[in-house]
């Protein structure tokens, strides 16, 4: 993990005063009480690890579908508290179209209540002051969110005629409840003291109130070892912790840890010395709707430019995907390298003592990948991407794979593709 600290650093000194918060765009903090101590704790929205400064105390951030928050109103405002919601949605989006593979990334807030004459989004306010969770004893009336995260993002997305698939992939999907105060029948700013809205009251009743406000919440997940009891390592926005004591990788999608099934790559021989290791998801997929079942069916559907072999026909098909947050091109050539070039070296089942990169990407998420990847390899985009529609994909296996990589001054390279990637591409998902 020393890696990850040393090339944060080495990133922030080479941007100056503009650090990592201006390479991502915008970067929302939330402050919450240590649950062990109940001092203040400030995070990153990204964070999944609650590290108190104080007591030492060390906690994964569960939570089962999406994170909550609310902006705190200032002290003393007058008037009838409600929180209007908001979806926070930031990620990459990728279309496939006649054209190929389009990506952009999405980085905004949209308005999940039908109330007239309020802001569409949040603007820049998240950016300035710090969020909290909802909790049980957090005081006004909370709006329900009428449009759906699923709503919000296709809002978003380029118009869907021509388009033949979309997914959003590292997306950090949360809702945000922003404070008005309603006098009469006028909603107003609190932190500006101006109106921002008349509302009739039976368009006030018709608004649902949120029982949501009460649930979800966020559990805080002790980072044992649930094989051994020992303290898990990771980076502060980690999705799988690692013991080195018993040799496990662990992840929490919902409410306790699962055991995660890992292959440390060996590099190969006479490479040098490895410093770190990247994260890569192997998938192995059962398409419905294309005939793919072997790296064979592959090299024909996709018409690569190898020759089809007896033992490509016996080779199962696997999908790799980053572990990692990348801007959306890097995703689309790492994918589509790894799944074409199959980098298979001799896999070692346990942790290495080098640096290993944090996995900020989930499987679920890669998995969405599947498909884009696939489309990107594609030649025969007009007879073959009208099928994606109907395409339907489950994993039949998985692994996290972390493969070595040779470290220069600004490069980082794959020994057995000999591809480069730069470290400053890292940054991009630091804070992502």
């Amino acid at each position: 993990m020393l890696f990850r600290a040393l090339f944060k650093g080495a990133i922030d000194r080479k941007l100056g005063d503009s650090r990592l918060d201006k390479v991502n765009g915008s970067y929302w903090q939330i402050e919450h009480g240590c649950p062990q101590c109940g001092a203040p704790v400030t995070m990153d929205e990204t964070d999944r690890l609650l590290a108190c400064p104080f007591c030492r105390t060390r906690l994964y951030l569960a939570v089962e579908d999406h994170f909550r928050y609310h902006i705190p109103p200032p002290a003393g405002a007058e008037g009838e508290l409600l929180y209007i919601p908001y979806w926070r949605l930031r990620g990459s989006s990728f279309s496939v179209t006649a054209a190929g593979v389009t990506q952009r990334f999405v980085d905004t807030s949209a308005l999940a209540a039908t109330l007239p004459e309020l802001p569409h989004s949040l603007g820049l306010r998240p950016q300035v002051l710090k969020l909290r969770f909802v909790s049980p004893t957090t005081e006004g009336r909370f709006i329900r969110p009428e449009l759906p995260a699923v709503q919000a993002l296709s809002g978003l997305s380029t118009p869907t005629r021509g388009i033949f698939h979309q997914e959003f992939i590292g997306e950090a999907v949360s809702l945000i409840h922003a404070p008005l105060l309603l006098r009469g029948d006028i909603l107003y700013d609190p932190f500006l003291g101006k109106p921002v809205s008349s509302c009739k009251t039976d368009e006030l009743e018709r608004l649902p109130t949120a029982p949501s406000a009460r649930q979800g919440q966020v559990r805080f997940v002790p980072t044992l070892c649930p094989h051994c009891g020992w303290n898990m390592e990771g980076e502060k926005d980690s999705l799988v912790l690692l013991c080195r004591n018993c040799n496990s990788a662990w992840a929490c999608p919902e409410r306790s840890f699962e055991r995660v099934e890992f292959a440390v790559i060996a590099p190969p021989p006479g490479t040098g010395y490895i410093t770190i290791h990247l994260p890569f998801w192997r998938m192995k997929p059962r398409i419905e709707g294309i005939e793919l079942a072997s790296y064979a069916d592959l090299i024909r559907v996709a018409n690569l430019p190898k020759a089809i072999t007896p033992a490509f026909a016996a080779a199962p098909l696997y999908f790799w995907s980053p572990a990692f947050k990348v801007n959306p091109a890097l995703y689309l050539r790492w994918a589509r390298q790894m799944t074409v070039f199959r980098p298979v070296g001799e896999a070692d089942d346990r942790l290495p003592e080098t640096s290993l990169y944090p996995v900020t990407l989930p499987l679920r998420e890669a998995s969405e990948g599947i498909v884009i990847t696939l489309a990107q390899m594609i030649t025969d985009k007009l007879k073959l991407y009208p099928q994606f529609a109907g395409l339907r994909i489950t994993l039949e296996e998985s692994r996290l794979e972390y493969h070595p990589f040779l470290q220069s001054r600004n490069e980082l390279l794959h020994p057995f593709l000999r591809v480069s990637l730069d470290r400053t591409a890292l940054a991009y998902g630091i804070g992502m």
